[in-house]
Formats: C-alpha cells, structure tokens, sequence
C-alpha cells in the first residue's frame, strides 16, 4: 500500500503446473488491489497457452477499472538483473499510479463493480464449429513379430531411411506396425522373425484401454513423418510442428476459392527499413490424434512461433512482445479459419487428409465436427 491508499499486488507464478497457473488466475482476479501485476518464470513466460490465458484476465480486469499491467513479467529478469528491477519494472509500475490516480474509480479502497443484470437468450439456432476432424478410415489390421532391437534409434542405425513412412513401435520385446511382415520384401525383414508373426483387428485395439493408447502412439508416428514430408519441422519441446521457410524465401501456401486466388505466407520474413532480417514468423500447429468415447479425431491447434532466420527460436524477453503483438488479437473467428486453413494446408486441398502407415493410409474429413445449439446471439455478425 502506497502512502496516497493505492493497493499493489503482485502474483509470482514459478510452478508450470497449469492447474497452479489458473488457480493463481484465479486469485488475480479475487483480488481488491487497485494495481496488479504478475511475475512469472521464463519458462512460463515462452508457453502461448499461459500467454492467452492471461490476457484474457488481464482485459477482464481492466474493464472493472483495476490497473492490470498488460503483460506477464520475466522473473529471470528480476532476479538477475538490478538495472531491469530500478528501471524498466519500476517505470511500469510507477505508470499504473499514475492511471489509477487519473483514472481509477476508487483510490484506496475496494473498486465496486455491478454485475450486469443477466439477459435472456435469443432463441436462434447457432452451428458451433470446434477443431476436431473425424477420422474416417484406419488400417485395419496390425503386425508383430519378436526382435532382438530393443531402441528406436537403432532400428534406424540397422535399416536406414526405408523406414521413413513406415511407423512402428518397439514393446514387450515385439515389433508392431501395419506393414505386412509376411512379404519377404518388407522394409523390417532383416529385425524381425518371420516364424512368430501375430496378425491383430486394428479396432480390436481400438475398443481395448491399454492398446488403444498404442494406437494412439502408431498413428501419431504416421502423422509425424507425414508433416516431414510437407517440410515442416518437429519441435518437441512444445509438441507442435512448424512451417519453414522456403529455399530462404517466404514460404507461400495459394488456392482457388471460386474466382479468386487466396494465399497464406505459412513462413514469413520480417525485414527493417535497411532491409535486414529482424525475425520471421512461422505458422505452427500442435496436431494429435485423440479419442472421444470410441470415436478417433485429429485435434488441430493453430498458432505461430518466431525465429531469428528461420531456424534459431527468439530469446525469451522479446518472444513476448512478438506473440503479445500477433497472436493477442486472434479471436474465435481468426482461430477458426487457422484451424480450417490447416485442414486445408494438410489435405493439399483434398476433401481428405491422407496420411500413409506403411501401406494402408489413415484418412480424416476435411470438416471440423460441428454441434447445432438452440440458443445464440442474435445480431452476431460473422464473416
């Protein structure tokens, strides 16, 4: 508490847990204090997740007229840096004063805010769109056969790039994948023992609570060598893929919507006004297979990363900035069509995703799995 009656708080959130983070969300915004601010780890800090939570929270409580500091703060910062600490942290603080003696509705004392009084709904049908995309055609059959290999990596050192597009996994002292072990010809010929092939009902593993989650692994495999191939790049720290770059130039997605020509830059360069590379900017998406009771969908998760070339990830004080610039304005409508452009970019613009597992293919519908609600808003304008 200021001598003049204005309440400072400052959240520090070090955990990564998410469950931790909105529980601190949480005490953020139960708070009276007329000035908020929160102070979290540089691994917090880089995660996007946490990034739009938190400007969600931090719109909301500008609204009831608390002084929110509008970005989250790098504790590694703080802690390792005393110029930061006197210059920077302290003119940002001094600036939320400022507006809370200018502005503010209360000094000093609790901000009394009104609810709203609650309207009733428009009943009108709504169609609600989510980004899960069913699959609509699996292997059907799974092969396995005991090995001596017991590590990926040394699959890769005895068989070398022919198993590329063909994904497999090591258990129980087994080798599993939906290639025909039977054919002499078969890429993992020279690890397995052709005498003890066990042939399996892919849906059997599928309605089985343990071997579903195989599954889940196999086809996940296939998905991963599949973006590979579109020359994207894994990145697993944050189990996202990434769009690169072309032959050092923007890499430029383009279809025919009707009578016109629509383009993405998928990969982008930034350049200042001397020309020179400040960053790049990547269109990147977490994809998974997941299931719903028995049903199998691929989830799709848009969002972008940042690069100094095309390769290097920005540090961590100005990766801030950028996503705070980029991606904090992509509400429902722009996330929906990142989401459908991707189903698109993945399809190369089939009505089909068709990923190859040996070779058998898993396809998925191009049409996000939608839900119609009898209720809605009324006047909402979507493009």
């Amino acid at each position: 508490m200021t001598p003049d009656g204005i309440s400072i708080y400052v959240e520090i959130i070090w955990s990564e847990s998410l469950q931790n983070f909105y529980r601190d969300m949480s005490m953020i915004q139960s708070s009276d204090a007329n000035i908020k601010i929160v102070i979290v780890s540089p691994r917090i800090l880089a995660n996007e997740r946490y990034q739009r939570e938190f400007e969600k929270v931090a719109i909301s409580q500008r609204k009831l007229g608390f002084a929110m500091h509008g970005e989250l703060i790098d504790g590694g910062r703080v802690i390792g840096n005393s110029s930061y600490l006197e210059n920077e942290f302290k003119t940002a603080v001094l600036e939320l004063m400022t507006h809370i003696q200018k502005y503010g509705k209360v000094v000093g004392k609790q901000v009394e805010s009104k609810l709203p009084e609650p309207k009733s709904v428009d009943r009108v049908e709504e169609h609600l769109l989510s980004n899960l995309f069913i699959v609509t055609e699996i292997p059907s059959t799974i092969l396995s056969s005991p090995t001596d290999i017991r590590r990926v990596r040394d699959v890769y050192a005895k068989l070398g790039s022919d198993i590329a597009d063909y994904p497999f996994l090591l258990k129980n002292k087994r080798l599993y994948t939906f290639d025909n072990l039977r054919d002499p010809s078969s890429v993992f010929a020279p690890i397995i023992q052709r005498n003890y092939i066990l042939e399996e009902q892919t849906l059997d593993w599928l309605h089985d609570d343990v071997k579903r989650n195989d599954l889940k692994y196999l086809f996940n495999i296939a998905l991963v060598k599949y973006c590979r191939k579109r020359d994207m790049y894994y990145d697993k720290n944050h189990d996202r893929f990434v769009c690169r770059l072309k032959d050092g130039k923007d890499n430029v997605f383009q279809w025919r919507a009707g009578s016109k020509y629509i383009e993405r830059k998928v990969a982008r360069r930034v350049c200042g006004k001397d020309g020179l590379l400040l960053f790049v900017i990547h269109y990147a998406a977490s994809l998974n297979f997941m299931l719903i009771d028995d049903t199998l969908f691929l989830k799709i998760e848009p969002t972008k990363t940042f690069t100094f070339d095309g390769f290097n990830p920005i540090r961590t004080e100005k990766l801030t900035s950028l996503m705070s610039r980029y991606l904090s304005k992509e509400y429902n409508n722009a996330y929906l069509s990142s989401v459908r452009f991707w189903a698109k970019y993945l399809s190369r613009l089939d009505v089909k995703i068709s990923i190859p597992a040996g070779k058998q293919f898993i396809e998925i519908n191009t049409v996000p799995i939608g839900s119609r609600m009898p209720v809605g808003i009324l006047n909402e304008k979507v493009t």
